[in-house]
């Protein structure tokens, strides 16, 4: 079963990056892109390093991680919706 997990989580974390940046080029252009896209690396790692200091601290507290779910798919539902709302830059302003 581990081999096949990581096979699986491989191929699907692998291909987080370029589709990051490819998105981050779509929504915002390419004058700033090395910034934008510094930018949300850094938000992304300061909650890959929170995240499960905010779990175990909730499963300290109450016994479980239901309530670590409850919030992490709260959180995710939130930033699909602020995600939704971008909208790409037009083609005249994507370059330079």
């Amino acid at each position: 079963m581990l081999y096949v997990f990581a096979v699986i989580f491989g191929f699907a974390y692998g291909g987080f990056a370029p589709l990051t940046s490819l998105t981050v080029a779509e929504l915002f252009g390419l004058r700033a892109h090395g910034t934008i896209l510094g930018g949300t690396e850094i938000f992304y790692t300061i909650g890959a390093a929170i995240g499960p200091v905010f779990a175990g601290s909730i499963f300290d507290a109450t016994g479980n991680y239901q309530y670590a779910f409850l919030t992490s798919g709260l959180l995710c539902v939130m930033a699909l919706i602020w995600v939704s709302l971008l909208k790409p830059v037009t083609s005249g302003n994507s370059s330079t």
